[in-house]
């Protein structure tokens, strides 16, 4: 069975509460957490398991009956997954399935929010019986990027749901969903795994030194993986290089960001911004340990009232970040509010 409908190994307690009676009957679930710690991973699983017509002993899907192929195909007729245009565009790039305009106009950018012209475009599969007469799973994924009018309009569906359909919604941000969505939802919180149990998959992924990338990543795994790419850990040690020097020039900087690096860059200032106030009160850096002796000194010179501004700013920039904003202006900003830390 392809890996990414199966649940990784620190979730076995949260899929045991996935499988208790209470929870199993429920027709919709809501998955929350941080990034990178398998929240989509674990989703797949259950969608999977929802739709399997041999599930294991512990519910999991078995990987062989007719349901799960079609699932891995991409084709069952029972499973539906919402998602930005943006983001079904990028992984379409990615799988070499097609191009940005792929899933939207080639005249107008990909939406980076799940739409109501998504939600009402689900009428059909809402409106036929299910293949079969089984499950029937929607699932939306992240849920907090639904725009208002596509969360009022599934507010509906789950006020109201077709028989035999659940629903498996996805995010690392809960409160921008509507408090009216969030309430018609069973509310999972997935927790970080242990050091341990996340060395050990990052050692099992082929990662020989998973401890700084773990650390780099707030102790998602995940999100370590992507880090140990070398195109990524070099793009990261030449921006933190610019942000070890005070007299650095934020516009050159700026200058050279894109579409794609804004998210990133963003972490990297975030986690950046959290190691210097963790210094300024006798702590030890979390995130970028080998960084520390460039830490040190910045955080010595840091206008501390101005560094707990700045990691405000942060705040509301990660979020975004993720919409269409202008790389060069929006980096820009950021940046000039970091130096201004140092003058």
């Amino acid at each position: 069975m392809d890996t990414g409908w199966i649940r990784l190994p620190w979730q076995d307690t949260v899929w045991q509460q996935l499988q208790a009676p209470g929870a199993s009957m429920h027709h919709a679930m809501l998955l929350r957490g941080p990034a990178g710690i398998g929240k989509g991973r674990l989703a797949r699983a259950l969608a999977a398991s929802l739709l399997c017509q041999r599930p294991g002993p512990s519910r999991d899907a078995c990987g062989g009956c007719d349901s799960c192929g079609w699932l891995m195909a991409g084709n069952h007729p029972d499973f539906r997954r919402l998602s930005p245009a943006a983001t079904l565009a990028e992984e379409a790039e990615i799988d070499g399935e097609g191009d940005a305009t792929d899933a939207g106009s080639a005249s107008k950018k990909p939406s980076q929010q799940i739409t109501i012209d998504q939600i009402r475009g689900l009428a059909s599969f809402m409106a036929l019986t299910t293949h079969r007469g089984g499950a029937r799973v929607l699932l939306v994924e992240p849920a907090d990027t639904l725009n208002l009018a596509a969360a009022n309009a599934l507010l509906k569906t789950l006020e109201e749901p077709p028989p035999a359909t659940r629903f498996v919604l996805v995010t690392g941000q809960p409160r921008r969903l509507p408090a009216t969505v969030l309430s018609r939802c069973l509310s999972i919180h997935l927790p970080l795994p242990s050091a341990q149990q996340a060395r050990h998959w990052l050692t099992q992924q082929g990662i020989a030194e998973p401890a700084d990338l773990l650390a780099q990543a707030g102790g998602r795994p995940l999100l370590a993986l992507e880090l140990a790419d070398p195109e990524r850990a070099a793009a990261r040690r030449q921006f933190l290089a610019q942000l070890s020097r005070p007299d650095f020039d934020p516009h050159g900087l700026a200058e050279k960001a894109h579409r794609d690096s804004v998210p990133l860059w963003v972490e990297w200032m975030q986690t950046w911004c959290h190691d210097l106030l963790l210094i300024q009160v006798g702590g030890l850096p979390r995130f970028h340990a080998d960084e520390q002796p460039a830490l040190q000194g910045l955080a010595q010179r840091a206008d501390r009232g101005r560094l707990l501004d700045w990691e405000l700013r942060l705040r509301t920039a990660r979020w975004e970040s993720r919409q269409s904003v202008n790389a060069r202006l929006f980096c820009d900003d950021l940046l000039m509010d970091y130096r201004q830390l140092f003058t």
